[in-house]
């Protein structure tokens, strides 16, 4: 069964906790389009504990200072766009893994991932073990090698982004390659055993990812979510 999740672009640790206590499954903290710095990220992340939500930070590039940061401010996943080659995703792998699996920078006692260091030992082992590396799928190269990409060991998660695919292969986002494409990423990520994820978009509804076996998808973001809502309350206020 799909999980459901959300996009956080703002950097409000308040709207981070109400995003969480809604019910998603898992919220994406967007620290390549959105404002927020690591330190906001980390308070949002805070605000997210608790709730039975899996905190994910994006990056804005795939760099070894990004996916440490994240991870040592609390992030139970990390997402890193526009990945393009096995050489890529296996540095990030190297990043976001402790030793022997990866050559993660070690600052566990000092940290809040591991509970400003109470319980080191224990979060090496379960990241290690249970650690959340999501790549973007979100351009012709990427695609190109997503096999190679799915193959490097540590990679959980493929993750289609149908507006950059689009605007780069120089398709309609509303049109029926669009699908397709998000359909051979939910197939090659299934081919290698690894989670799937998306957006929604306009043929990419909810139902239609998930028959085609997407494992993570975002329904909805606050930004969105608050001006549309806005922008109905005054409509029906002037009614029209």
């Amino acid at each position: 069964m799909a999980e459901y999740g959300s996009w956080l672009d703002l950097p409000s640790a308040q709207v981070a906790e109400m995003m969480a206590q809604v019910g998603f499954d898992f919220i994406v903290v967007d620290l390549e389009h959105g404002p927020a710095s690591v330190e906001t990220a980390q308070l949002q992340l805070m605000a997210i504990a608790g709730n039975d939500c899996r905190s994910i930070v994006r990056v804005p590039e795939a760099s070894e200072a990004w996916v440490k940061r994240v991870l040592d401010a609390g992030a139970q996943g990390v997402m890193v766009p526009k990945v393009e080659t096995a050489t890529q995703a296996a540095e990030i792998v190297s990043w976001a893994y402790y030793a022997p699996k990866g050559e993660r920078g070690d600052a566990r006692r000092v940290v809040r991932a591991s509970g400003w260091g109470s319980k080191s030992e224990a979060y090496r082992e379960e990241w290690n073990n249970n650690g959340f590396v999501s790549v973007q799928i979100e351009s012709v190269a990427g695609m190109d090698k997503i096999e190679e990409i799915a193959a490097i060991d540590g990679v959980t998660q493929l993750f289609f982004g149908p507006s950059d695919y689009s605007a780069d292969a120089g398709i309609s986002i509303e049109g029926p390659e669009a699908l397709t494409a998000a359909a051979k990423v939910a197939e090659v990520a299934k081919k290698y055993g690894l989670d799937s994820g998306s957006v929604t978009f306009p043929l990419g509804t909810p139902a239609a990812l998930t028959e085609l076996g997407f494992t993570h998808i975002s329904v909805a973001g606050d930004v969105a979510a608050l001006t549309d809502s806005l922008a109905a309350s005054l409509k029906d206020a002037r009614g029209k």
